[in-house]
């Protein structure tokens, strides 16, 4: 699936198998096909991805808004 990071100065958009993401409501992962939805990301709190390879990479995210599609995901972070 398709995962683009947006920030206040740059974008990048990469193809993923899977995210898993802390909000204040809990822990998600993401898979594709996974219900539409729009999250606030807990802040200062890693994410953890799977590339198209196989291998796993962790990003931290100082606070952001995640929108899940059926085949994509947005994150808009709020700070770089």
């Amino acid at each position: 699936m398709e995962f683009k990071l947006v920030g206040p100065t740059k974008a990048q958009s990469m193809h993923i198998n899977w995210l898993e993401v802390q909000t204040q409501q809990g822990n998600f992962v993401i898979l594709p096909g996974h219900a539409p939805m729009v999250v606030l990301l807990a802040h200062n709190k890693e994410i953890t991805m799977e590339l198209e390879d196989g291998s796993t990479t962790l990003m931290t995210i100082v606070g952001g808004i995640l929108e899940v599609t059926r085949d994509s995901l947005t994150l808009i972070l709020t700070h770089e």
